[in-house]
Parts: C-alpha cells; structure tokens; sequence
C-alpha cells in the first residue's frame, strides 16, 4: 500500500517542527537514512505502511487524521491542542471538556453547573 506524498509528510514535518527536531534526529527514532527521511518531506519519495506506522505511533499522530481530513488539517494550533490532549489524565480532559462546552455554548443558553 502506497501512502500519497502530501498528506503524510506535512504531518511528519510540522510534528517533527513541534518537537524540535531534526531530520538526522527523526530519521534515527524511525530507523530510516535522513536522505530519505528528507525525500519524504519533500514530496520526493513515497512512505511504505510500516513506515506509516512507526511514524505514527513515534510521533504520537493520529491516522484517523490522515484517513480522515479535516478542514482543521493545516491549522497549528488544532494539531497542537490534539497533541497536548495526549498528555492529560483524566481529570485534566473533564477540566478541558467542560472548558470547551462552555465556550461553545450559546450564551442565551443556561449555565448547567450548579454552584452548590
């Protein structure tokens, strides 16, 4: 299986990018030569499913992004955010959850927290 060229490697540059990694350093994680690494992102070479993979699970990326597009794809601060959920517990996501359904909520809405 052929992964297109587009799709995965700006999701393994900008995760490289977040982490401030190099090339050199990223291709050494995914056992791969930087020289193909840098095709990879360049568009020049196409990945192969267990590159995929590892890439994924090393970079901590979702494959339902790349299987699933959204419009939210290119956004940095989106990626960021999923990212950052990865590293919360629990309690942590229900502070976040909570936070986000009362952005969202219409403010002709009630508030549905009780303050007892």
């Amino acid at each position: 299986m052929d992964i297109p060229k587009t799709l995965f490697a700006t999701m393994i540059r900008n995760a490289r990018m977040d982490r401030h990694w190099t090339q050199k350093e990223l291709a050494e994680k995914l056992g791969l030569s930087p020289a193909y690494l840098g095709d990879l992102e360049r568009y020049k070479n196409t990945s192969s499913l267990p590159v995929f993979c590892n890439a994924m699970r090393i970079l901590n990326l979702s494959a339902d992004d790349y299987v699933y597009p959204n419009g939210n794809a290119h956004n940095t601060t989106y990626q960021q955010l999923l990212r950052l959920l990865t590293h919360c517990d629990e309690h942590q996501l229900q502070v976040l959850l909570a936070t986000a359904e009362a952005l969202l909520r219409p403010a002709s809405e009630p508030d549905t927290y009780s303050t007892e």
